[in-house]
């Protein structure tokens, strides 16, 4: 359990000196600040003691940044996880959402005012996750227990937004037999089923036709926090990617047709992810999503954009 009384602790984990000194230099007013520059010292580090934010550079000599993050959500699952990178990486924006879970995808050169945001609303959902899993484990609750206990009376929904005949007998066959498959062919079609029936996994393209779905999941991710995304796209754009990462709060990316079988995992994860925000809701703080520089609601119906605005979602 994180003590209130001390500075959160945020491990930095980069080979580049620079690059570890300047952020220690903005972030040591706040932070408890650790440094290290190889991967596996990074988990053990976690290991022996509470961490709430850690960073990690992708590009290091001995462990790429996607595997220090995935040992660290399998070590501490409490620690949020931030992915820092200078290239134009594809296969790690992808790695650090299916592998690491990351909570922020930063970008080198890094805005000094967005890190700082970025990192303290981590921290502020560290110290949640840590301060329930205390409580937990008080109360004589199994903290992995915990996780499956409370089942909900219905199973939820998998929603599927996609008009792709081929989309749609993947998903179907991705579905285990007790969770409900809806199909929609269009946003509006989306939005009906998630008013009427308890939804818990969103399958999506990020393109119908001319018509984009970028808007759509991010402000859903607002009005849903305990709805688990699924991209399921052709599209392999990096700096879309990292928009959906974070101002989506996107699950997993799945390239479109891709292996069966891995997309059948990724089903069942999030829906067993679903069941955890449904018992443990202070998870979905989790989820919080950074501001869009973009419009949300730009480009869709005045129907679509009223469903949102009820939710408080606000169109910039």
């Amino acid at each position: 359990m994180i003590d209130h009384n001390l500075k959160p602790t945020l491990l930095l984990v980069d080979d580049e000196t620079r690059i570890t000194r300047s952020l220690k230099m903005l972030f040591r007013n706040e932070f408890n600040v650790l440094t290290t520059d190889d991967g596996h010292e990074a988990i053990r580090l976690v290991q022996a003691q509470p961490v709430a934010v850690v960073i990690s550079d992708q590009r290091m000599p001995m462990m790429p940044g996607v595997e220090v993050l995935r040992g660290i959500r399998e070590a501490s699952p409490h620690t949020m996880r931030l992915l820092l990178t200078g290239y134009a990486d594809l296969a790690a924006v992808i790695g650090s959402v299916n592998e690491g879970e990351i909570f922020r995808f930063l970008q080198k050169p890094w805005d000094t005012e967005q890190i700082r945001a970025d990192v303290r609303a981590a921290a502020h959902v560290a110290e949640l996750n840590f301060t329930a899993a205390a409580r937990r484990a008080q109360s004589g609750q199994n903290p992995v227990m915990a996780e499956v206990a409370e089942v909900p009376e219905a199973c939820p929904g998998i929603l599927l937004l996609d008009r792709d005949p081929a989309a749609y007998e993947l998903v179907k066959r991705a579905t285990p037999p007790n969770n409900p498959l809806h199909w929609a062919r269009n946003l509006d079609e989306a939005l009906e089923l998630l008013s009427t029936q308890n939804i818990g996994v969103l399958v999506t393209d990020v393109q119908d036709g001319q018509a984009s779905h970028v808007g759509a999941i991010k402000a859903l991710k607002q009005s849903h926090p305990q709805l688990v995304t699924i991209v399921l796209t052709q599209l392999r754009d990096y700096e879309l990617l990292v928009e959906l990462i974070n101002q989506g709060q996107v699950f997993r990316f799945h390239p479109k047709p891709g292996h069966v079988g891995t997309f059948v995992k990724n089903v069942q994860s999030a829906l067993d992810y679903h069941h955890v925000l449904q018992t443990q809701p202070e998870l979905q703080k989790r989820h919080s999503v950074a501001q869009s520089v973009k419009p949300l609601l730009t480009g869709l119906s005045d129907r679509v954009m009223g469903y949102f605005r009820r939710f408080g979602v606000s169109g910039n």
